[in-house]
């Protein structure tokens, strides 16, 4: 106990400046972004189990706008909704799109100024609506906003009873819409101190702004040591989990994982069962992987799906923005195949 005790005053006492931060400016205008193709032929994916890793970029930003990068949300068409945790948000294309549109930068929080209200975590989408929910990780807040031309708008914040125990800076970290219209939320603390694999989380019956109450709590169960940062549904109704683990000693490097879960095995209170797909800590373009979204899937079931991981570099010197394009051929994973092989 006395050397755990040690530990965690040596970890408190280094984290001020472990993430001393470079304060990005207002979003005045359009960024100017820099997409710069990391080097990936080399890359030793073999843990990245169904996922193939087709391309990544270092994202820079030349005006010193944006950093932070938390939510994503695919928009179609090859355009990206990103959020940071400093409450901004900044749709662009992406660098591989056979159109690129300028990126609209915006402000998510226009009154508050303090972190407890600008830490958006985690955002999910309703293309068919334009609306766009996100979670704010301090507060324990789902807002629902409009996005028009670029930006979001009409924000609606809620903050549901179910998650107002979730604490200050381990509250909701991943967000994911269902297509049946019900939203998941999970929390980024464990549930206990010395917990390493369980996480409170919650499945809503509907929009969580306008039924904030009706709701199921459960709880995520991942591999140890992972905290989950952002989640996506796919179109078969099953839904991934973006997973991020911190490896000492300083500075710290980030692995990462993605699980798979079926809502349709939630049980209040219990344990969701989940299956862990892939796990990768070193040989590839790594960092603090925050934001994941999905492509909207085309007319073709059998059409491999797109799926985008974007990292938070806690605008430090040290870290980067890194965007990653995955692909994924729903044939690959789990119980797909098995039903393929049956048919």
């Amino acid at each position: 106990m006395r050397r755990l005790a040690a530990i965690a005053l040596l970890i408190v006492a280094l984290t001020p400046l472990l993430w001393a931060r470079e304060i990005p400016r207002g979003p005045d205008g359009a960024s100017h972004l820099r997409f710069v193709a990391l080097e990936t032929a080399s890359v030793d994916a073999t843990n990245l189990g169904p996922f193939q890793l087709e391309k990544a970029w270092q994202i820079e930003d030349r005006k010193g706008r944006y950093g932070g990068f938390s939510g994503l949300v695919a928009l179609g068409d090859s355009r990206l909704l990103a959020i940071t945790d400093g409450g901004l948000s900044l749709e662009f294309s992406a660098p591989d799109a056979q159109r690129r549109d300028p990126p609209i930068g915006g402000v998510v929080v226009y009154q508050q100024a303090d972190k407890f209200h600008q830490d958006s975590e985690a955002a999910t989408g309703d293309l068919a609506t334009g609306r766009i929910w996100l979670a704010f990780e301090f507060s324990n807040i789902i807002a629902r906003f409009e996005l028009r031309d670029g930006r979001l708008v009409k924000s609606k914040p809620v903050r549901p009873p179910a998650m107002s125990t979730w604490g200050n800076n381990a509250g909701p970290e991943s967000l994911a819409r269902l297509p049946d219209g019900r939203f998941i939320a999970i929390r980024e603390g464990f549930t206990e101190l010395f917990d390493r694999r369980r996480h409170a989380a919650v499945l809503f019956a509907g929009d969580p702004v306008e039924k904030p109450d009706d709701v199921k709590t459960f709880t995520f169960v991942g591999p140890s040591g992972y905290s989950p940062t952002d989640a996506a549904d796919l179109p078969d109704g099953r839904v991934l989990v973006l997973m991020r683990r911190v490896v000492w000693p300083m500075p710290p490097r980030f692995g990462g994982a993605i699980v798979l879960g079926d809502p349709g095995a939630i049980r209040a209170g219990r344990d969701w069962p989940v299956r862990t797909l892939a796990t990768w800590q070193g040989g590839l373009p790594v960092d603090n992987l925050e934001g994941m979204a999905i492509e909207p899937p085309t007319d073709d079931p059998k059409e491999p799906l797109t799926v985008w991981l974007i990292s938070d570099d806690n605008c430090a010197t040290f870290q980067r923005t890194a965007l990653w394009k995955l692909r994924l051929d729903p044939a690959d994973l789990p119980d797909a195949k098995m039903k393929k092989a049956r048919d």
